[in-house]
């Protein structure tokens, strides 16, 4: 495969689970700046890819590469980790404030106090729960803690970006208002990203890219006409 211009491929990916195959796919490559949308029914295997991207899931035989290096170590694994960042469909946040969720990504990295202030309001703001900072975790609803955990994302300003099913949970009108910040801030940032959905309608509007996924293989993919 030619991976010029990929920021992530993968060649010849094998995953098995209990020895049952359940996800095979011979070659798959994300551009930078590139939104694309996994879809396709559940069981299909588009977390488990997401998973394999995000090296929480490790295949039986393939090869992953960010731009351009192979990721194969422990070290390598650690330093990708690093420049990319995952959310999941649960928020999955740590019993504190808002700012302190937001934060913790940063002072993970070593950043500097004065930036991590800046940095969390800046996204914070974006995601319009700045006024929440100071609130706990314990007390957000669905929203606003999903907010919290694209803020978190984002803060760390990755070179990649994985959704798996970010809005699932979440009720119509909080989705399309989710929705509508997160394809502005993904715009205005041009970080690369891939997202899990169900929603075709949101698929179409959102991404660059569609991807189709069944019976843990790409079936079909295409770009989104303007």
């Amino acid at each position: 495969m030619n991976t010029t211009g990929c920021v992530i491929s993968i060649e010849n990916l094998k995953v098995e689970l209990g020895g049952v195959s359940v996800l095979d796919i011979p070659s798959f490559c994300l551009h930078d700046k590139e939104f694309v949308s996994l879809i396709g029914p559940n069981g299909s295997g588009k977390s488990t890819l997401l998973l394999v991207l995000n090296c929480l899931l490790k295949p039986v035989a393939g090869r992953l590469t960010f731009r351009g290096d192979e990721i194969s170590s422990r070290d390598d694994i650690f330093r990708y980790r690093r420049r990319i960042a995952m959310v999941f469909q649960e928020p999955l946040l740590f019993d504190t404030t808002v700012f302190k969720n937001v934060a913790s990504g940063l002072k993970i990295r070593g950043t500097k106090s004065d930036e991590i202030q800046d940095r969390v309001m800046r996204y914070l703001k974006c995601f319009n729960i700045e006024h929440l900072a100071h609130r706990s975790a314990r007390k957000l609803s669905g929203g606003e803690s999903q907010r919290t955990s694209l803020a978190r994302a984002f803060a760390i300003e990755p070179e990649a970006i994985f959704l798996d099913e970010p809005f699932s949970a979440l009720d119509p009108p909080t989705r399309h208002d989710l929705t509508d910040d997160l394809e502005r801030i993904v715009k205005d940032s041009g970080i690369t990203t891939v997202m899990v959905t169900h929603d075709q309608s949101e698929a179409l509007r959102m991404s660059d890219r569609l991807v189709v996924m069944n019976s843990g293989r790409i079936v079909q993919g295409g770009d989104v006409s303007a």
